[in-house]
């Protein structure tokens, strides 16, 4: 389980240089994708069993382009930070809470893998956008340097707006 915590780390935070690419290195990231999705396809025709595992790593996917502006943005800690608030707002009833650290470890591969397993995609994107929001409100609102509504503003651009 350790090799998935680090994949879906990977996927999902990865280090700001790596969300820069040139047009070049995109389209041979489109290229791979394509190749992968064949290969996928392929092999969920002649063996239906990996057919979980495929909806897995296209929930990973869709959660890590939602979150690629917000890395960008705010980082790859503070933008775990945010997811794990997000998830803690999920999962209280199933796992224990995760201590926002900014570290992707076990336990908040763990809680993912569980919250994917009970909630839909459009659910976990809007609890780690509130995630991002609320820490961007606590971490912000009583210094009086920082323009916290400019922040926000950032993290709907970056997120979308509340659904």
């Amino acid at each position: 389980m350790k090799e998935n915590c680090k994949t879906v780390s990977k996927l999902l935070f990865p280090d700001e240089q790596n969300l820069n690419q040139t047009q070049t290195q995109k389209f041979e990231d489109q290229l791979r994708n394509r190749l992968h999705s064949m290969r996928n396809e392929r092999m969920r025709i002649l063996n239906p069993e990996p057919q979980k595992q495929d909806f897995e790593n296209e929930n990973y996917k869709d959660i890590a382009d939602f979150i690629k502006d917000h890395v960008l943005s705010v980082g790859k800690e503070q933008a775990v930070k945010d997811f794990q608030c997000g998830l803690n707002f999920l999962h209280k009833d199933l796992v224990e809470s995760l201590n926002e650290d900014g570290n992707f470890g076990e336990k908040t591969f763990k809680a993912f893998y569980e919250i994917l397993k009970h909630y839909d995609i459009s659910l976990i994107k809007n609890a780690i956008r509130k995630g991002a929001l609320n820490n961007t409100l606590i971490d912000t609102s009583s210094d009086k340097n920082i323009n916290t509504q400019a922040l926000v503003n950032q993290i709907q651009n970056n997120l979308g707006g509340i659904k």
